[in-house]
């Protein structure tokens, strides 16, 4: 991605379980840069699992004010505000897998949902990569396809006329910057591309832009503007979005879990949409889909396409994509288990 390669892909989960030996996975974003996953690992074995030891809660949402209260001001002191919240969203997405399984029930039923096979889209798509993953992905019923932008060395424009040539009648392609884009250049852009079937820009600017740069680009084209995995709390969501941001990405996974997402799609203008950004396990990715299948038809999770055995291989099948669409399990919980055989093969000692 425009921000740097990835070779390796580090993850950390989470298992709670409680005094009746029930337990919940969850997933603490993790998967940049290199080791991310031991240093969270360590916090969360030195400093927070004392805090949850004993810890009683009716619902998620109170354990996690529990350990706001106790801990925020650990990490404030230590700089690690943000980390803090991957934390927190990690620790909210296992406790409803506990929760729902302690009670015996799946999330669609639970949430009553009549929905229970929620839409994905093909992300993550890198410009050598075009002629074999458009066509894969659509063949699995999926209509929308997201490009990584941002590269100095490639001529946007036209990968993304390329890109559009590949996909079938009908769809329609993202574009992601990773941040990586000025105002000035984001508006040329962009507006180069207003003819073309482009459904929204990601992250066209950086997240800490100010607004008055997001409403200026907002107002210079019709394509959407698209962020929010680098956004931390209901109320940056919400100045963006009146400002001009229509697609919401929270990452269930680095801000907020499920919970907070929830919040947030309560909280967000009727003019917007939620659709929840992920690129990680299949742990964390069947927490994002739930959300989409919650939003009640109005919303898409992002899929990476790329080689990741993380997503593919630890939970079995469970990411299956039949018709564009990811059936939630009927089993009782939030997220499939990871299988024993898997986590032997990818667990890295931290000690």
């Amino acid at each position: 991605m425009a921000l740097g390669s990835m070779a390796t892909r580090p993850a950390l989960l989470i298992r709670v379980t409680d005094s009746r030996g029930c337990f919940g996975w969850g997933e603490i974003w993790a998967n940049f840069p290199p080791r991310a996953n031991l240093h969270k690992a360590h916090l969360m074995k030195d400093i927070v699992a004392p805090k949850l030891a004993g810890l009683t809660f009716t619902e998620p949402r109170e354990a996690g004010e529990q350990l706001r209260k106790a801990l925020s001001i650990y990490f404030l002191h230590a700089g690690q505000s943000q980390v803090w919240e991957h934390l927190l969203a990690g620790i909210d997405i296992a406790l409803w897998d506990l929760a729902l399984r302690n009670a015996g029930r799946s999330l669609a039923d639970h949430m009553g949902l009549s929905d229970r096979a929620p839409r994905c889209y093909a992300s993550s798509i890198n410009a050598e990569d075009l002629d074999r993953l458009i066509p894969r992905h659509a063949a699995l019923g999926q209509n929308h396809f997201k490009l990584k932008g941002g590269f100095p060395s490639n001529d946007e424009t036209e990968l993304i006329n390329h890109a559009v040539g590949l996909m079938p009648k009908g769809a329609q392609l993202m574009v992601d910057s990773n941040q990586s884009w000025d105002l000035h250049h984001a508006k040329n852009l962009l507006g180069s591309l207003d003819h073309l079937p482009i459904f929204f820009a990601e992250e066209p600017l950086p997240a800490n832009a100010p607004p008055s740069e997001w409403e200026s680009l907002a107002q210079s084209t019709r394509i959407r503007l698209a962020a929010g995995e680098n956004l931390y709390g209901i109320e940056p969501f919400l100045t963006l979005a009146s400002a001009g941001l229509k697609v919401l990405q929270p990452d269930v996974a680095k801000w907020g879990g499920v919970t907070g997402t929830l919040d947030l799609a309560a909280a967000m203008p009727e003019d917007a949409i939620l659709w929840p950004h992920f690129m990680g396990t299949a742990v964390g990715q069947m927490a994002a889909l739930a959300v989409t299948a919650i939003m009640d038809g109005s919303s898409v999770c992002e899929m990476d396409v790329n080689d990741n055995e993380l997503r593919t291989k630890l939970c079995g099948n469970a990411l299956d994509i039949r018709h564009g669409r990811v059936a939630l399990s009927n089993a009782p919980g939030l997220v499939v288990p990871p299988t024993k055989a898997a986590l032997e093969k990818f667990l890295e000692d931290i000690e």
